[in-house]
């Protein structure tokens, strides 16, 4: 992941920065395609949702870290990878009849 890359000093800021934010327009791609569907219960819509409300949340805050050059980032990693792992178990949702 980019943000290890920055973590360890391995990747220029440019790169990391392009990288979570073209990560953060698939998220929220993704979270305007889950607020259209209809066919899902709606419990299970909005428990992802929340999931991806964290996964962005935590994506700037990540690029905030980069743009003050903080490269002390493990925690926001842990804490990114946690809810990116989150959002795929809660994924397999089943659709209400």
């Amino acid at each position: 992941m980019a943000l290890e890359g920055w973590h360890l000093n391995q990747l220029p800021e440019a790169y990391v920065r392009q990288t979570l934010q073209s990560m953060q327009g698939n998220v929220e791609r993704a979270a305007s395609e889950i607020e259209a569907l209809r066919d899902v219960d709606t419990a299970q819509r909005e428990m992802l949702a929340r999931s991806v409300t964290d996964i962005v949340n935590l994506l700037r805050q990540a690029q905030s870290q980069v743009a003050h050059g903080d490269h002390d980032t493990v925690q926001t990693t842990l804490h990114l990878k946690d809810a990116i792992e989150g959002l795929s178990l809660t994924s397999g949702v089943k659709r209400s009849t």
